[in-house]
């Protein structure tokens, strides 16, 4: 699995699924067999990281136990400590053990981008695409070469920071798609900035850049539509100053897209985004808050102090732990999406109930075209977060791959997750998730994709 660049903007309702994806890598999708296969290799491919955490502490010294330890380590937000693990552990398992070795380059390459050093991530992927190209899917490998030139593009770049003159606590809104918006003031251009936890990267439309006075690096890069599986161009630039209340970020790193593959068909409307904030952004707060009554909090301000969920990192996406039905599984988690969607992997682990699910069919419009796929409702859905249930209706199953990063998940989590509590927040410093206090039962659990 190779290092995802993914802006997941989902607006789920009962027929029209918007999922906008600009991806840079995909992994292969899990066969029906995933759930039931054994070895720490298995624990590693399908995300049951509390079994492998388990197996860890019975496993001897050595090259393996630095491999699974370091991947544990990069996936549980420890960059440095995966990092000196994967290094250690590489040595003694790029003969041995091919496919190992690919997954420790893809993991220590997101850890050298996670860490801002943008020329050993562009070495690291070299390393990966030079030697161990024959690990990779055709889709995979075609990802891996587009995070290789945006390292490559940014391999000069200088590492973002990060400087506190006072707490941040921004007024939010919500916007057409029901994902959030604050305004921001940057190079003296006031604009409505998407906060999307799903955008690995913050991101522009061209459009946008020219009014910001952004000079882009020299270079292209590209980038895969996860709907359409189209290449698009895209160039980048380095903001040296972004202002979020009493936070300056500097050094940040802007994808620029062309507006058009940011306009997104809603059928009779369109609505055009012209910028993002993304994953590293919300990384250097350390931690973020959502509260519905229309504010977002970063910083020390935003920990929250109730019982949350354990949260990993795939690559540079949100993953959250819920229960269903008794077990803990992974789901990717996206501020930008409206509504839930529910993966192949969940389908074959559920399709016993597939006599109470209803047929219906999802038209996703992405970045170079629009695919229609026939899809599954489940009518309620209950997911345990660690204190708190929260209860999705109307969800929407996929059982095909989607060629995405959701296909080793068993979903993406959006809006509706979160509907019905006063607030939920990331902390990326614990590697928790959790939800504030329940809303009153009257609002609490409105349909997907309602404003």
């Amino acid at each position: 699995m190779s290092l995802k660049r993914q802006l997941r903007l989902l607006k789920a309702n009962l027929l029209l699924c918007l999922l906008i994806c600009v991806q840079m890598g995909f992994g292969a999708a899990p066969s029906g067999e995933a759930d039931v296969a054994r070895g720490p290799d298995a624990e590693v491919k399908n995300f049951q990281l509390e079994e492998l955490e388990a197996r860890l502490e019975t496993m001897p010294p050595g090259s393996e136990r630095d491999y699974f330890s370091g991947v544990l380590a990069n996936r549980s937000g420890r960059t440095e400590e995966s990092i000196r693990l994967l290094q250690s552990a590489l040595p003694g398992i790029r003969a041995s053990q091919p496919a190992r070795a690919a997954t420790a380059l893809e993991a220590l390459a997101d850890d050298y981008n996670k860490s801002f050093r943008y020329e050993d991530a562009a070495r690291t992927y070299d390393d990966l695409l030079t030697n161990f190209s024959g690990q990779l899917g055709s889709t995979q490998l075609q990802g891996t070469k587009d995070d290789a030139g945006v390292m490559h593009v940014l391999r000069r770049a200088p590492p973002q920071t990060i400087t506190w003159q006072g707490p941040t606590r921004l007024k939010t809104e919500r916007n057409m798609l029901n994902s959030m918006n604050t305004e921001l003031t940057v190079n003296g251009v006031q604009q409505a900035w998407l906060l999307d936890t799903g955008a690995n990267l913050s991101v522009v439309s061209k459009s946008f850049a020219k009014r910001l006075g952004l000079t882009p690096l020299p270079g292209f890069a590209q980038t895969m539509s996860g709907v359409t599986g189209i290449e698009n161009p895209m160039q980048i630039a380095v903001l040296p100053t972004l202002q979020m209340g009493g936070a300056t970020l500097h050094n940040v790193v802007l994808l620029i897209l062309d507006d058009a593959n940011l306009n997104i068909n809603m059928g009779k409307q369109a609505y055009q985004i012209n910028a993002i904030v993304g994953y590293p952004v919300f990384q250097a707060f350390g931690a973020i808050s959502f509260l519905q009554d229309g504010w977002f909090e970063a910083g020390d301000m935003a920990r929250s102090s109730g019982a949350g969920t354990r949260m990993y990192m795939k690559l540079l996406a949100p993953v959250i732990e819920c229960g269903v039905e008794g077990k803990n599984l992974p789901f990717s988690f996206d501020t930008g999406a409206a509504g839930t969607n529910l993966s192949m992997r969940y389908f074959e682990r559920f399709q016993t109930d597939i006599s109470q699910w209803k047929k219906a069919q999802s038209k996703n419009f992405g970045a170079g075209g629009e695919v229609t796929r026939k899809i599954y409702l489940q009518p309620r859905l209950q997911l345990v977060v660690g204190d708190k249930t929260a209860t999705i209706e109307r969800v929407p199953i996929f059982s095909e791959p989607m060629g995405t990063d959701l296909d080793e998940l068993y979903g993406n989590l959006g809006q509706d997750l979160v509907a019905g509590f006063d607030s939920f927040t990331l902390d990326f410093s614990k590697m928790t998730f959790s939800l504030g206090a329940p809303l009153s039962a009257k609002a609490e659990h409105p349909p997907a994709g309602s404003k």
